[in-house]
């Protein structure tokens, strides 16, 4: 199956995703997989057109909107508007800042969301203010969705991608360090956190809110020696 301006990442398992642009040379993505009652969608895309909605029925309703961490959240409104019966989510040490940010959007914490066994999203410790992280079964295995942890950004430019560069934050399947620095309160909590969900539920697909997917035989061994770097 192929739906207009989507991507499957597992077609059985209805999960999903597709780039956006939030500036003019950034982009980030969207996670779109099966929940309980209907579509979730995580980091919900900015400027799409009727179609780029309207294709998502082919694959069920939408339900949910997540924003995985308080920057994630410019899709919402937009969102909301095209699905009125959804209700919009955020880790619960978001809700704060994001009732700032966002202030028309009623966000809900991600703990109220009722999702199925082959879900598992927790609100990870060592986080200044929240970040979602969710690993979906699907047929091949689990699919992680990575936030602003791990990103696969491939094109940096300008003075931009030469600190990424510097960094080793970019181009490619890395930590992406900004977003350490900005969002991490305790990396070595974060480390072991993330390094025991990956011994757990080693993923076959990890999608980063910026970049492509990655579905590399080894991507779980690649996840690891990044996660390392915390």
């Amino acid at each position: 199956m192929k739906l207009a301006g989507w991507n499957f990442v597992d077609e059985n398992a209805s999960i999903l995703w597709r780039s956006y642009h939030f500036t003019k040379d950034a982009q980030a993505t969207t996670l779109v997989f099966r929940g309980t009652d209907g579509l979730v969608v995580v980091s919900p895309a900015t400027g799409l057109e009727s179609r780029d909605y309207d294709a998502l029925k082919e694959v069920g309703e939408v339900r949910a909107l997540i924003a995985n961490n308080s920057f994630h959240h410019m899709g919402q409104a937009d969102w909301r508007k095209r699905f009125p019966n959804a209700e919009s989510y955020c880790p619960p040490g978001s809700i704060e800042r994001l009732a700032k940010k966002a202030p028309g959007i009623p966000f809900k914490s991600l703990s109220e969301l009722k999702l199925p066994p082959t879900v598992h999203w927790e609100d990870p410790p060592g986080f200044k203010t929240g970040e979602a992280l969710l690993s979906v079964k699907g047929s091949n295995g689990y699919v992680w969705f990575t936030g602003d942890l791990l990103t696969n950004i491939e094109k940096a430019p300008g003075v931009f991608g030469m600190m990424m560069k510097w960094l080793d934050a970019a181009p490619g399947f890395k930590l992406f360090k900004p977003g350490v620095w900005m969002f991490v309160k305790d990396k070595k909590v974060v480390r072991e956190w993330t390094l025991d969900r990956l011994t757990k539920e080693p993923p076959t697909v990890v999608v980063t809110a910026h970049g492509p997917p990655v579905d590399s035989a080894d991507v779980a061994e690649l996840a690891k020696k990044q996660l390392e770097r915390l």
